[in-house]
C-alpha cells in the first residue's frame, strides 16, 4: 500500500470514528437529537454533520422520528440480537451461570471487557430479583464493584496506570487507595487471590463476589459475579460462594477456549489485545 493508499484508509476510519460517535451522543436522559444539536455537540460542519447523519439513518443505526429528530434506530435492536446469539462470552457463560444460580441462590451477571469499555452482557436473576443498577447493557465503572476490580487487576502496568490516571477519585472513592503505588498494589492482592468482593459500591445494601475469565491467549476477558443483599450475606458460607464463582470463571475459560478452537484457526486469536 502506498502513501497516498495510507492516507486515504486513515481519511476512511477517521470518518468512520467520527460517525459512530454520534450513536454515543443517545442517552436514557437525552433519547433525541437534532441534527443541528449533533452538529455543535460534537463539533462537525454543518455539511459533514448532516453527511453523517444521512449515512447512519440509511445503514438502519438512527431513525428519524420526526422532521429534525432523530433516535437510535432499529439495526441496534437487530445487532443486540445477533451478539445474544453470537457472542463467545455469552454462549459460553449462560450454561455456567444457570447452574451458579441454581446451586448458590444468588444473582449472577457476565460482565465482558470491550476495549475499554466493562459492561454487563448478562444479568441471570436468582432467589430474589434484585433492583440493581448496573443491568445488560451499562457500562460499568472501572474501578467501583467487585466485576470491574477483578478485570483491571488482570491489565497490564502501562493500561492500567493509564486507566487509573483517568480515574483517580474513583479508584480512591472504592477503597484501593490513595495513589497508584498503593491502588497498583491492591489490585495485585486482588490478582493474586484470585476474586474479589465488595459491598455497596454500586448499590447501597448489596455484596458482590466476582471472578476473572480468560480469552485462552490468558488475556482478561470479563468477569462473572454473584450479586446478594447484605442480609443474605450474614447466613451466606462466604468461602464457599467465593469458590463457586471462581470455578464457574474458570469453566467459562475453558468453555470459550473450546469453542475458539472449533470455531477460528489457532492463529486467530478470540479477541484483539488492547494496546
Amino acid at each position: 500500500m502506498g502513501v497516498r493508499d495510507e492516507a486515504k484508509n486513515g481519511c476512511a476510519l477517521s470518518s468512520l470514528a467520527s460517525s459512530l460517535s454520534v450513536l454515543g451522543l443517545f442517552t436514557e436522559q437525552h433519547p433525541t437529537w437534532s441534527a443541528d444539536a449533533i452538529n455543535e455537540a460534537l463539533g462537525f460542519s454543518r455539511p459533514t454533520g448532516y453527511r453523517y447523519v444521512r449515512e447512519l439513518v440509511h445503514s438502519g443505526l438512527v431513525a428519524r422520528i420526526a422532521p429534525g429528530t432523530y433516535a437510535l434506530g432499529p439495526r441496534i435492536i437487530e445487532l443486540d440480537f445477533q451478539i445474544r446469539l453470537s457472542d463467545p462470552l455469552l454462549k459460553a457463560g449462560l450454561p455456567v451461570i444457570q447452574e451458579l444460580v441454581e446451586s448458590t441462590g444468588c444473582e449472577v451477571n457476565l460482565i465482558g471487557l470491550y476495549g475499554e469499555h466493562i459492561v454487563t452482557t448478562h444479568q441471570q436473576p436468582g432467589i430474589e430479583r434484585l433492583p440493581l443498577s448496573f443491568g445488560r447493557g451499562r457500562p460499568l465503572p472501572a474501578f467501583r464493584g467487585a466485576g470491574s476490580k477483578i478485570i483491571v487487576a488482570h491489565f497490564g502496568k502501562n493500561k492500567l496506570k493509564k486507566l487509573y490516571e483517568a480515574h483517580a477519585t474513583q479508584a480512591q472513592q472504592a477503597g484501593l487507595g490513595h495513589d497508584w503505588d498503593s491502588v497498583r498494589a491492591a489490585l495485585a492482592q486482588l490478582k493474586k487471590q484470585g476474586h474479589a468482593v465488595s459491598q455497596g459500591e454500586l448499590d447501597p445494601g448489596f455484596v458482590g463476589v466476582a471472578a476473572p475469565v480468560f480469552a485462552p491467549d490468558g488475556e482478561i476477558l470479563g468477569s462473572v459475579i454473584a450479586a446478594l443483599t447484605r442480609h443474605r450475606l450474614g447466613i451466606t458460607d462466604l468461602d464457599r460462594l467465593i469458590a463457586k464463582i471462581e470455578g464457574g470463571g474458570q469453566q467459562i475459560s475453558q468453555r470459550v477456549a473450546h469453542w475458539a478452537k472449533a470455531q477460528a484457526p489457532a492463529s486467530t486469536p478470540l479477541r484483539a489485545k488492547a494496546a
